[in-house]
């Protein structure tokens, strides 16, 4: 009888036992967490923003970034090349944000040339707003009213409007009645740079 009461127990424990195993395993399937993500995306770029110039009067546009590829002024040629003491020749000149529209604007000064020839330490450079060189306009602050070409500068930035309207300028150039180039043949070559910088509106 005890005989038999034992196994009977030794099959309960064993039984119970390998309940408890069962049981272990299933808790520690329970107690695995679940894992999972969220992603976001967004494309970024920087705005189109370029400013161009025309030497025309605004009819074409183009780059000119550079001294080697820099527009030509329409300076009367004949004048231009034989200029005399007390005489002006004119020139227009465009500026504008494009060829696209940009939410910035452009801010713009006028570098002095830098020539050091002595037909540039002769020459004075008048800068005016106007439509073409054919009306009268204003000179604006800080840009060239007489100065000598090869110090003659724009410090005070213009603004050029992101929405690609364009502003107009005359470049004069005069050889004062009171020069004294030694040699009556004295030619050169000048280059104006505007420096844009975009800026918020």
């Amino acid at each position: 009888m005890s005989l038999t009461v034992t196994k009977r127990n030794r099959r309960k424990i064993r039984a119970i036992l390998a309940a408890g195993l069962v049981l272990g395993v299933g808790a520690a399937v329970t107690l695995a967490a679940w894992s999972d993500s969220v992603w976001g995306q967004s494309e970024f770029a920087t705005d189109k923003w370029n400013v161009q110039g025309s030497f025309n009067g605004g009819t074409s546009w183009g780059e000119f970034a550079t001294g080697p590829t820099a527009g030509t002024f329409t300076f009367p040629l004949a004048d231009a090349t034989s200029l005399t003491p007390g005489e002006s020749v004119k020139a227009p000149v465009s500026l504008r944000v494009g060829p696209a529209a940009s939410a910035l604007n452009a801010s713009v000064t006028l570098a002095p040339s830098g020539n050091t020839s002595a037909l540039a330490g002769e020459l004075e450079l008048t800068v005016t707003e106007a439509a073409s060189c054919s009306v009268a306009g204003t000179t604006p602050a800080g840009w060239p009213a007489g100065g000598s070409v090869a110090t003659a500068g724009g410090s005070t930035p213009i603004i050029l409007n992101g929405d690609m309207t364009p502003r107009h300028f005359c470049f004069t150039v005069t050889l004062p009645a009171d020069a004294a180039l030694l040699d009556t043949s004295t030619t050169g070559q000048v280059l104006w740079e505007f420096k844009a910088t975009s800026v918020e509106p």
